[in-house]
């Protein structure tokens, strides 16, 4: 929006001595046509800004009118510019743009190589089927579209109609938080389940999300230490050759070298949900060799039985 921009070029000159047109117009990414307009604006509305010609020239506003900006502090706005900058990486909107400039007086260059931290939500594939959703998802969530969409749960796959709220990204994935109106409550919807949606023209009123209770959605977790006596204890067995290949799955704390001389080692961790762990092991491939639990080992066997089944015709 035009006024986003005439208050974010005025952020600028209040807080820079000089500046050009050409990086004005490189910052909110309009024509410099469009800054000089903007210039005659401002002017007309009341705010003297004085032209200087020649090398090192540029626009300013006049001094003795500029107040300088001291809302947010120098770590506030790294802090500011790395959530909006993450922000940008899935959502490369004018908004954005226009809200960076009006809060980050410095240019972004600067501030990106003095921040500690760099969200990227992005996917690593252009392709990226995700990110395809997501992006659509957050359109419906804009215009207040419901949305038909077939959902693969642990007991079915099914069919709803649902009012999407947030967007979510939590621990490497992305969720869906909608009101559901088959449950008639709020309910987190993971993406990459969703098999197939379809934006509807009828709309909803959203309502009041002070809060999301994860565990609510997902239990107490795994890794969990608030009662031990509920805990099982996980050794896994492995080749110290796969520990690149394992550590994509499990954190690189649970590992333990059993000497150095050995060629092997063990993965030792609590779990509350050995169902969970069986399906961690497989996906583990024949990486690793379940030491303890019996009843993981056992968990193991039977699955192992189960596919030996299934291919018994093709041996």
């Amino acid at each position: 929006m035009k006024i986003d921009r005439l208050l974010g070029i005025l952020n600028v000159l209040a807080n820079t001595d000089r500046t050009t047109i050409q990086e004005l117009a490189e910052r909110f990414e309009v024509s410099k046509r469009t800054i000089f307009r903007d210039l005659d604006t401002l002017n007309e509305s009341g705010v003297p800004i004085v032209t200087y010609s020649g090398i090192g020239g540029g626009v300013a506003v006049i001094e003795g009118y500029k107040l300088k900006s001291n809302i947010l502090s120098k770590n506030d706005i790294k802090n500011v510019f790395t959530a909006l900058n993450g922000l940008m990486s899935i959502d490369e909107s004018t908004d954005l743009t226009n809200l960076i400039a009006k809060l980050i007086p410095e240019e972004t260059s600067t501030v990106f190589s003095e921040s500690d931290y760099v969200i990227d939500l992005s996917s690593w594939f252009q392709d990226s089927i995700t990110q395809e959703k997501v992006s659509v998802l957050h359109k419906a969530i804009k215009n207040q579209n419901c949305i038909y969409l077939e959902y693969i749960s642990k007991r079915s796959r099914s069919a709803r109609i649902i009012h999407p709220h947030k967007l979510v990204f939590k621990q490497s994935y992305w969720y869906l938080y909608a009101f559901c109106e088959n449950k008639q409550e709020f309910r987190l919807f993971k993406v990459n389940r969703i098999a197939t949606y379809k934006i509807m023209d009828a709309s909803f009123n959203c309502k009041a999300v002070e809060k999301i209770d994860f565990r609510k959605d997902f239990g107490t977790g795994l890794f969990s230490s608030q009662d031990p006596t509920s805990l099982f204890e996980v050794i896994l067995e492995y080749d110290v050759t796969n520990e690149f290949f394992l550590t994509d799955k499990i954190d690189a704390r649970f590992f333990h070298r059993i000497s150095s001389a050995e060629e092997k080692g063990q993965i030792i961790f609590p779990v509350s949900d050995l169902e969970w762990a069986t399906n961690l092991v497989f996906s583990l491939q024949d990486k690793v060799k379940v030491i303890a639990p019996l009843e993981l080992k056992e968990a193991i066997k039977t699955r192992i039985k189960r596919i030996n089944e299934l291919y018994k015709d093709d041996i």
